[in-house]
């Protein structure tokens, strides 16, 4: 799950000279290394990330309420209160969470973490 301000894509896009097609900053998920997943639509050229459809997600300083819930192999992810995208088929369909920011600051409140029966 992309968790990104909306600065990193006028960065990126300023340093590299390229749009940026592959990611959005409203809430792409995407799997990982040898994780398997099929994206919903809209997904991104690479057909590897489903991308949001609708843009919800708040500017720098505000804070976004997301909302992931995966069952089964199907992750589903809303952004303050709507569901914008997700994937099944996800290979492996169950293990860990792992939250991180991909070389910039990040802050996360009122985590909470359910396992569903």
């Amino acid at each position: 799950m992309q968790v990104l301000d909306h600065g990193y894509t006028e960065q990126y896009e300023r340093e590299t000279k390229k749009k940026a097609d592959w990611f959005t900053t409203h809430g792409d998920v995407f799997p990982t290394e040898k994780a398997q997943m099929t994206p919903f639509s809209p997904a991104a050229p690479s057909g590897m990330r489903s991308f949001p459809r609708k843009h919800l997600s708040k500017g720098v300083g505000e804070w976004n309420h997301y909302y992931v819930r995966a069952i089964n192999g199907e992750i589903r992810l809303w952004v303050n209160g709507e569901e914008v995208s997700g994937g099944t088929g996800c290979k492996p369909a169950f293990g860990y969470l792992c939250l991180e920011s991909e070389g910039s600051p990040v802050e996360f409140r009122n985590l909470r973490i359910r396992e569903l029966p």
